[in-house]
């Protein structure tokens, strides 16, 4: 029931013993549905104690296995190689595409590589994400960060080739991903309707930088986005202003990062029926952890899983997982749960 409390009864049409329509022509799946929920805070991995960590002391409860300490009961946490065994400092190209298709895309790409992902190294992710996987056997799949309209409806013709490529066309791993194979992305509309958020949280930045963007808590944004993820089978929300605070070394921007992003996740955890669904926070490669250097680390990251099945996930990642072990693994997790809730009533 959380998922659609913030629309109106008058505005579902359906039969509520099976799919629901929402405004916008979303499907809130069947009663009993499970939904996993990736969430991809880019750039903090375990770091050691003392002044460069600003996770070392800070308030944290989900976030706290980063400072060395127990998270919250319940909390399964893996360490996890971001260099997949390559030379190098790990990057965000790389290391998102690793996530979201669940392969080396170190090897592919020849090397780590950083940004935007680009050449033949996008149109694997686009053919391969867990996204389009996903969306092949017929299970739903969305990213939960909400674009401005025109910039999403030109991203998404340039990814299926409707328009000519731009010289200077960026795109990110997940925009990408979440494209794939039919999908679309959603828009600041679908935040305004609770089912969707902003890349900061809270629509503050956004709205600094002249984007319409809805004012929001953490708390407010993460029942947006456990909202909009119960609309899918497998859904995705990603945060990168931590690897931002991480390169500038600034301690105090740090800790802000660390308390809106801390705020964010606790929020979530708590919204999670963990009858239902599972939120499994993970990460790209190590930066903040170690405000010691502008670049990023070669560090563990971690997995912190919530939920139903979150221990069989962890457990299921082995003894020493990298980013492609859980990209996989969360395909899998997704396919096995839902394909229970799906099946048919005798």
């Amino acid at each position: 029931m959380r998922a659609l409390r913030a629309l109106a009864a008058d505005e579902l049409e359906g039969d509520p013993a099976g799919d629901r329509m929402v405004p916008g022509g979303a499907v809130v799946p069947r009663w009993g549905a499970v939904t996993t929920l990736l969430v991809l805070v880019d750039g903090i991995g375990f770091g050691r104690s003392g002044a460069p960590n600003p996770f070392d002391g800070a308030p944290v409860s989900v976030l706290a296995p980063l400072a060395g300490c127990e998270g919250p009961r319940g909390l399964e946490v893996a360490r996890v190689d971001a260099t997949l065994g390559h030379p190098g400092l790990p990057q965000s190209a790389t290391g998102h595409a690793c996530l979201y298709t669940g392969k080396d895309c170190v090897a592919v790409a020849g090397g780590h590589r950083t940004g935007f992902p680009v050449g033949a190294l996008a149109r694997f992710v686009v053919e391969q994400s867990i996204f389009a996987e996903a969306r092949a056997g017929g299970l739903r799949a969305g990213f939960l960060n909400a674009f401005p309209a025109e910039r999403a409806r030109h991203i998404e013709r340039v990814v299926r080739g409707e328009e000519p490529r731009p010289k200077h066309f960026y795109a990110s791993a997940s925009t990408l991903a979440a494209v794939a194979r039919g999908g679309a992305l959603l828009t600041l509309d679908d935040a305004f309707a609770g089912r969707a958020a902003t890349y900061d949280i809270t629509g503050e930045l956004a709205r600094a930088h002249g984007v319409v963007a809805p004012r929001r808590t953490a708390a407010a944004a993460a029942r947006a986005v456990m909202a909009g993820a119960r609309e899918h089978d497998l859904a995705l929300f990603e945060l990168f202003l931590t690897d931002k605070a991480g390169h500038a070394q600034d301690t105090t921007w740090a800790r802000h990062e660390i308390g809106r992003t801390e705020a964010f996740l606790a929020a979530l955890l708590a919204e999670c029926d963990v009858e239902r669904d599972l939120v499994v926070v993970t990460s790209d490669h190590g930066n903040l952890e170690d405000l010691s250097t502008r670049s990023h680390t070669r560090a563990d990251v971690p997995v912190l899983a919530w939920g139903r099945g979150a221990g069989a996930l962890v457990a299921s990642l082995g003894p020493r997982p990298d980013l492609a072990v859980v990209g996989a693994a969360v395909l899998a997790n997704a396919r096995a749960k839902a394909a229970p809730a799906r099946a048919p009533a005798p």
